[in-house]
């Protein structure tokens, strides 16, 4: 009889996936290289129906991988990474699907910081987390050295009302530790029935104990886009790019223009961690009547495209800045470089967080989940991706210490596994002291004052000329 494991080594060999390796001379043989794996897939998971089934699937994840990753992949790091997990487990330690998901998650850590597995579970919920609504505590979060780092709270949202911040790292759920959970798992136990309470263990930058943070889950209606005028300046706030963004901001607009004609636009992406990356498009494009908005760049021919704008153009003649924060990540990145490359934008704050990368779901089939994979990195009109370096303001916006400890430093380029990039952004055309903008009544708000205050002056040179001693030289 063929054993499981030679039977997928052999699968694999017709696949042919073997000459796509970087070279021939540093191939190893095919069987060197997923044999050891299954063969520790198959000691660790318990025996049942379900074993080839999701041996099967490990060799199917890890075909797309190779034939769709961004960058050119050597299978065997990615196997010896998986091995590496699976030789901790004991004999049969726990289910087919368990100890699959367990292998390929470890595989995939090896290549970048956001290429995952998902459940069905936790596809379900990815699903609905872009478009819908859900039972949580409104908060963004990431992954920072094994803890969950707050990148922001919902305006409103029961986290924002329990006192958390940007910057926060959560360390621990209702006494459990985080050691070993995914990014997805810690979103899963976030979220839950309304009404009941969780309990987290928060440490915070700049101050040395740890404490607890009770916050009672509620239904999270995501806020996506939300406008209001200051004085005669039209002020779009966006959260995320979903898939309704389209709409929205049509609504936003006609609304905002029924009664006041607004002599300018601010475009507010801080904190924004991204989305869907038809909806940065979208949006670039709807202040944009002509030039590029963003290539894709990847190794097959489906993940290299341009996008190129149409003529319509919203609020065509508007002068326009986009604000930035550290935490403004992926889609909300592609946007403000597209706006700024093509000189339709002023862009005003801090860098961004500097994730240039593209992934793409691929569902696995009927309860097997999805494979979240980076195909492809994006560049601006210029060429440039932000990966790793970010955006670069014109006006960068010097914050108060105490404001910059609490959002804390962390940025792609710190992640582990973080993929290349591009070299340093320009410097910016002037750096001023955000607090000496104008009164606001936060510090959050500062920055939207010192928005307000260069529409008012009208170019870089009259805006700090007008601020006087505060004006710092560009770096």
């Amino acid at each position: 009889m063929i054993t499981l494991i030679r039977m997928l080594a052999t699968a694999w060999l017709l696949s042919g996936l073997c000459a796509s390796f970087a070279s021939a001379a540093d191939s190893a043989p095919v069987e060197d290289t997923m044999a050891p794996l299954l063969a520790a897939y198959t000691r660790a998971a318990k025996p049942g129906e379900d074993l080839n089934t999701y041996g099967e699937l490990m060799v199917s994840v890890l075909q797309r991988v190779q034939r769709s990753y961004a960058q050119e992949v050597d299978i065997r790091i990615l196997t010896g990474a998986a091995i590496s997990t699976l030789e901790s487990l004991k004999s049969e330690s726990a289910e087919a699907h368990v100890i699959f998901k367990t292998a390929v998650n470890a595989a995939l850590a090896a290549l970048d910081p956001h290429s995952r597995y998902y459940d069905a579970r936790e596809y379900r919920e990815q699903r609905t987390s872009a478009s819908g609504s859900f039972g949580g505590l409104g908060i963004e979060v990431d992954m920072s050295e094994g803890l969950v780092r707050v990148v922001t709270p919902m305006e409103s949202s029961p986290a924002a009302r329990a006192g958390l911040r940007s910057g926060d790292l959560i360390v621990r759920f209702d006494d459990q530790p985080l050691t070993g959970m995914t990014l997805s798992d810690v979103v899963s136990r976030m979220r839950g029935q309304p009404g009941t309470t969780i309990t987290l263990v928060v440490r915070r930058p700049g101050r040395g104990d740890e404490f607890p943070v009770s916050v009672v889950r509620e239904i999270i209606q995501s806020q996506v886009l939300r406008w209001r005028m200051e004085e005669d300046v039209l002020v779009l706030r966006l959260a995320r790019f979903t898939g309704s963004l389209g709409a929205l901001l049509d609504k936003a607009i006609k609304d905002a223009t029924a009664t006041h004609t607004p002599r300018a636009v601010i475009l507010d992406l801080r904190s924004n961690p991204g989305g869907l990356l038809r909806q940065a498009i979208t949006l670039a494009d709807a202040f944009l009547s002509e030039g590029d908005i963003v290539s894709l760049r990847g190794r097959t021919a489906g993940n290299r495209r341009t996008w190129t704008a149409d003529a319509a153009e919203q609020l065509a003649g508007l002068p326009m800045v986009v604000l930035l924060n550290g935490a403004s990540a992926s889609a909300a990145e592609l946007v403000a470089a597209a706006l700024q490359e093509n000189g339709r934008a002023v862009v005003m704050g801090q860098r961004s967080y500097g994730k240039g990368s593209v992934q793409s779901i691929m569902p696995l089939g009927v309860d097997k989940g999805a494979l979240r994979l980076t195909t492809a990195l994006y560049h601006g009109p210029s060429g440039r991706t932000v990966q790793r370096t970010g955006v670069g303001p014109d006006i960068e916006l010097v914050a108060a210490p105490a404001a910059q400890a609490q959002r804390g430093g962390r940025r792609e380029a710190d992640r582990t596994r973080a993929l290349p990039g591009a070299d340093e952004p320009m410097p910016p055309k002037a750096r001023v002291e955000q607090s000496r903008c104008g009164p606001a009544k936060s510090t959050d708000g500062q920055a939207l004052a010192c928005a307000l205050a260069f529409i008012k002056a009208g170019t870089i040179d009259n805006f700090v000329t007008a601020l006087g001693s505060v004006g710092l030289p560009a770096r």
